[in-house]
């Protein structure tokens, strides 16, 4: 018996979902971080902030699904359609980690085969949750 693939349709996800699946994919990398697995750890928690920036813009555009034109990794693009650039802009130590995040971060990573350092790799995450918590507060 073999499983069906899910597709979906370009615009066809719920910015609720991504909202479900950022807050899953960020404690699945708080256990990957405490298990060691910092590559899969910090993969995830970059996930999860592309997520939640996903579902801040349908929010903010009282929109049920993700336009198919905003199904993107680019984090930048991301947080401008969330209109919480200029915010996020004014909070300097939140905007340096972001922007490391944009410039470093993407879906490549999950084909990272070599771990980073450990603490480079805590480090990263930390920062990766600051900027997820500061997203939420902004959208909730």
């Amino acid at each position: 018996m073999s499983a069906r693939k899910r597709r979906i349709q370009p615009g066809g996800t719920r910015g609720t979902v991504y909202r479900a699946v950022a807050s899953a994919r960020l404690e699945d990398a708080a256990v990957l971080l405490e298990q060691k697995r910092y590559a899969g750890a910090i993969y995830l928690a970059g996930y999860s902030v592309e997520c939640l920036l996903k579902w801040a813009i349908t929010r903010r555009r009282e929109q049920v699904y993700l336009p198919a034109k905003l199904e993107t990794h680019d984090l930048d693009t991301l947080l401008l359609e969330a209109g919480l650039a200029e915010g996020l802009n004014q909070e300097n130590v939140l905007w340096d980690s972001f922007a490391a995040l944009a410039d470093s971060w993407g879906p490549e990573l999950r084909y990272l085969a070599k771990a980073p350092e450990p603490a480079r790799a805590e480090r990263l995450y930390r920062e990766i949750f600051r900027v997820y918590d500061w997203i939420a507060e902004q959208t909730i």
